[in-house]
């Protein structure tokens, strides 16, 4: 094995994308710098996941290369085309709280956190806070709590919540911005954020930047383990940059003075892991599960996983194609960055897919990028039910078919896309 070098600034590619847009290409891992890296799967030229549009926007669509690829020297796995965050974030509308899997979820580890660390009356800061789904859990457990994101969704949930946020990405400027208003923090936490980051270096310094000596960083990432193993093709796209595991975590973490001390297996978006780290100094000893899982993951094989993300590609593909012919009606059920790539890349427009149903307002009369297929609110779903609705939100079907028994026992079905394409009718 060659020796680890710095991380490399990628090269420049050809705009292939919105105006004034430079797309990037890396060449080196965003971890270990390595430059090799192994092509799983080339998804072509996709949408923006997240971008979707308004029908005078229609006309106007772009779309990014996007390939994923993964380092045989961290075993990091990462999209190499790299679209500019203003791009990507400028009009971001995911909203956290629109899921009761989420809620409950967040409620929770904000209150064991803040226990477990003992820090009520003590600083947490979260970066990536979204609509304060964390912060308020938190803060109802007594910390002081405040939030970082850029994004206005978080700006307009600060003011309504009546909670602190600085408006702003978060790297060791932002985070010396915060200790010198705040003070230091017992507790950084970040979750789902490493995914959308291209310098995760630069966040890491922000951590040891605003950290009390003693304090932690907890922070929640989909685990590569997870997207292995139900062939997640679904969850890469240009908005998530990196895919982790614990080994590359590590690596990581060991460059910046920091340590794993816990992890934790979390079912969340179909498979995550929690992990919480302290300075290498730190007397806390590494739990026995960081070792364990350490080492389960250097048996991990990765060679077929383009091959069985082709099947299931395919067979999707074909089921729809199929039901359409056969006169059937088939929408989708969630209008998530999930279900703009498995449309696009699966090939499913509005011929074959009659609306997308969301849940959220702010995406309700708008278009999945891409297809162009329309999004709908819930009512429109219940009004006129379809034969069959593809679950692209499949990562909380629990939560959808206890939501949706009406549909089901009315003789609707669900098309679950992943791990394995499969029906899902009435119990």
């Amino acid at each position: 094995m060659s020796a680890p070098r710095s991380p490399q600034p990628p090269v420049v590619a050809p705009n292939r994308g919105l105006q004034g847009t430079r797309v990037t290409t890396r060449t080196t891992c965003r971890i270990c710098g390595s430059d090799r890296l192994t092509l799983l799967v080339d998804y072509g030229d996709m949408p923006l996941a997240g971008g979707f549009l308004t029908r005078d926007e229609l006309a106007y669509q772009t779309a990014f290369p996007l390939r994923l690829a993964r380092c045989a020297e961290c075993t990091l796995m990462q999209i190499l085309d790299v679209v500019p965050p203003a791009d990507i974030f400028t009009q971001y509308s995911y909203v956290s709280s629109t899921t009761r899997t989420l809620i409950d979820h967040f409620a929770e580890m904000g209150r064991e956190i803040v226990a477990a660390e003992r820090a009520a009356g003590r600083l947490v800061v979260e970066f990536g806070c979204n609509d304060g789904i964390l912060v308020r859990p938190m803060r109802d457990a007594g910390a002081r709590v405040v939030g970082v994101d850029p994004s206005d969704v978080a700006l307009r949930a600060s003011v309504e919540g009546g909670w602190p946020l600085v408006q702003a990405y978060f790297d060791q400027t932002t985070a010396a911005r915060v200790k010198a208003e705040h003070g230091p923090a017992r507790i950084v936490t970040g979750n789902n954020v490493f995914a959308h980051v291209d310098d995760l270096h630069a966040i890491v310094r922000g951590v040891t930047t605003l950290l009390e000596e003693d304090g932690v960083f907890i922070f929640e990432v989909q685990y590569q383990g997870d997207l292995l193993a139900l062939v997640q093709y679904d969850t890469v796209y240009h908005e998530h940059t990196c895919y982790h595991s614990l080994t590359a975590l590590a690596r990581l973490l060991d460059g910046h003075g920091l340590r794993i001390v816990d992890v934790k297996r979390i079912p969340i978006h179909a498979g995550s892991i929690r992990v919480t780290a302290a300075r290498a100094n730190t007397p806390r000893r590494p739990a026995p599960v960081v070792a364990e899982m350490l080492e389960a993951e250097r048996a991990w094989k990765v060679d077929r996983f383009g091959e069985q993300v082709e099947a299931r590609r395919q067979s999707l593909r074909h089921l729809v194609t199929d039901l359409r012919v056969a006169g059937r009606r088939v929408v989708g059920y969630g209008a998530a960055g999930r279900s703009t790539i498995l449309l696009n890349f699966c090939g499913l427009g509005p011929d074959l897919v009659e609306y997308v149903l969301d849940m959220s307002p702010l995406r309700s009369g708008k278009y999945v990028p891409g297809v162009s297929i329309p999004i709908v609110p819930p009512e429109a779903f219940h009004a006129n039910p379809p034969d069959y609705a593809i679950m692209t939100a499949w990562n909380y079907e629990p939560e959808v078919v206890r939501k949706e028994q009406a549909f089901l026992s009315g003789g609707g079905r669900f098309i679950v896309p992943l791990p394995e394409v499969r029906i899902v009718g009435a119990v």
